[in-house]
């Protein structure tokens, strides 16, 4: 019997008493002031455990937020994250909903460098990349979640009719606006996988800068040349020429018609250019019969490329000789499912044999033009 069971039992037992008490009953107030005293002792027993309980708790919350307090910080990359979980959890195949982009698309497997290094060599653990395209295509248009798969969005129908200035009395021109017509898009999924020795699953730094900077870089390189193969393919956006010589007012020209094409299509004005580093080239070194400089000279102040006062994005993505003129946040947007996901296994094929990770990453997005409108693809005319 506990303590408080006990003392539950004393209290019934003096409560008992009560009638033979009242009846000045000699016997029955002896017996009371014993079970009184055995009330009193059972109470500061009671007292005395939930103090020492109450103690005992506070050390063990303090030791345990003390042993938790490093796995509480927030992992500032998709990387960090990957690597928290092996540490901390150790849960394989766990998703990580986060924006970003891959890395190593060959079969065979990544290993740390090994061999004997003298006490005297400095070994510098940062990866030497190669060329890198700057993923910068996907921040100029709008973006939006979906939990499905596919997006199916409505386009204006035209308008028959129109209003007019009448006579009073007169009949009233009537106004009429098509069906709209409704456009879909599903969402593609892209992905790729690495395969880790456990060495260098272990290696955790290396492992999440490998993430954040390689295997998520190669996703994004893939995702951007989505973006622009969906945006100049089949999604209707107006087209037209610049002259085929391409000189720096040739394409500067045309450039600013696009701009007034989209805004006088849409009534929104362009925001962006995107163009090829080879056709910025001929548009920044263009120069007056004098010899200067168009935009001014190399020592000029033009950290934001722009021309016409839109801003150019400059990307390798973007065919030499082709330049997009939009309207890209209010014309376009890039739909997503979630974020990237990176989940990982060591019993896939033979990895748990050969004590590997097969490491995989993947999206899934779409480009929904809503207003084909709105943007203006410019080619060099052919001679």
């Amino acid at each position: 019997m506990t303590l408080k069971e006990q003392l539950a039992a004393a209290k019934a037992r003096l409560s008992a008493l009560k009638e033979r008490i009242e009846a000045d009953d000699a016997d029955a107030i002896a017996e009371a002031e014993k079970i009184q005293k055995e009330i009193e002792e059972k109470t500061a027993e009671i007292a005395q455990a939930e103090k020492k309980a109450a103690l005992l708790k506070a050390i063990g919350t303090k030791e345990k937020e003390d042993n938790t307090m490093p796995e509480k910080k927030k992992a500032a990359t998709l990387g960090d994250a990957f690597v928290e979980t092996l540490k901390a959890k150790g849960e394989i195949g766990k998703r990580f909903d986060v924006s970003a982009p891959a890395f190593k698309a060959a079969t065979d497997t990544q290993t740390s460098p090994v061999g004997a290094v003298d006490f005297a060599t400095t070994f510098d653990r940062n990866v030497v990349t190669g060329a890198r395209t700057p993923l910068v295509i996907r921040d100029l248009f709008g973006a939006e979640q979906i939990s499905g798969s596919t997006l199916v969005y409505l386009v204006e129908g035209a308008i028959q009719g129109a209003p007019d200035v009448t006579a009073e009395g007169a009949e009233k021109p009537q106004v009429h606006f098509a069906d709209p017509t409704p456009k879909t898009v599903s969402l593609a999924k892209v992905a790729c996988h690495i395969k880790e020795s456990d060495e260098y699953i272990n290696d955790y730094p290396f492992l999440a800068s490998a993430i954040n900077g390689r295997l998520l870089y190669e996703l994004g390189l893939v995702e951007q040349g989505k973006l622009v193969t969906d945006l100049l393919g089949t999604s209707g956006i107006q087209t037209g020429t610049y002259a085929a010589t391409g000189t720096a007012t040739d394409i500067a020209d045309a450039i600013l018609q696009a701009a007034m094409d989209v805004q006088a299509q849409t009534g929104f004005a362009a925001d962006a250019i995107a163009m090829n580093p080879a056709d910025w080239y001929i548009l920044r070194v263009g120069k007056y019969n004098n010899g200067t400089y168009y935009g001014g000279g190399y020592f000029g102040d033009q950290n934001i490329p722009n021309l016409w006062g839109i801003p150019v994005c400059v990307s390798a993505s973007i065919t030499s000789g082709t330049v997009v003129v939009g309207a890209f946040k209010t014309c376009a947007s890039v739909v997503t499912n979630g974020g990237v996901s990176v989940e990982a296994v060591n019993t896939n094929e033979d990895d748990f044999v050969k004590n590997l990770m097969t490491i995989r990453a993947e999206e899934r997005l779409a480009l929904a033009v809503r207003r084909p409108a709105g943007f203006k693809k410019l080619t060099k005319a052919v001679t």
